[in-house]
């Protein structure tokens, strides 16, 4: 049964991370058009994949089961490295160089964030297609702030 639980959800977030960007342009075609994209995606995938079971089980007490550690675990390992996939690209593509900021990351998971299409949804009322556009908006204005601020800082020597 344990195990049960645990392919469940790692079926969930397998299928939450399948190849998001589909049918839309790559970032070196049109980097804001993927980042509307993706943004449109994520909350409607949110809305589709994710079940209540996720929000069950997404912060395990510190004393959980060894199944919902292994669950915790699974989500965290798909959510970051599903985030870095993201943001590296688009910060290459914004024109950037070396390192992702630390920020940019957190940027992309907290706007494509399963909770933030739930507040948005139940709190304000919102659409995926009305939250995508939204936190697309965010991750465009973000990453030009980015940009800018590593090019007002000059090379690193």
């Amino acid at each position: 049964m344990c195990q049960l639980i645990v392919s469940m959800v790692r079926d969930m977030f397998e299928e939450c991370g399948r190849t998001p960007t589909e049918g839309l342009p790559t970032p070196t075609d049109n980097l804001d058009g993927w980042i509307d994209g993706l943004a449109m995606t994520f909350h409607t995938r949110n809305v589709e994949v994710v079940g209540q079971g996720f929000w069950d089980i997404h912060a395990p007490d510190q004393h959980a089961s060894e199944v919902l550690a292994e669950v915790s675990a699974l989500r965290c390992r798909f959510r970051t490295q599903g985030i870095e996939y993201l943001a590296t690209p688009a910060w290459q593509r914004a024109g950037a160089e070396g390192e992702l900021p630390h920020q940019l990351p957190m940027a992309f998971a907290l706007n494509f964030s399963a909770f933030t299409t739930q507040a948005l949804m139940v709190d304000f009322n919102q659409t995926p297609a009305q939250i995508g556009s939204l936190t697309a908006d965010i991750l465009k204005a973000l990453l030009r702030r980015a940009v800018e601020v590593q090019c007002s800082q000059g090379p690193l020597d």
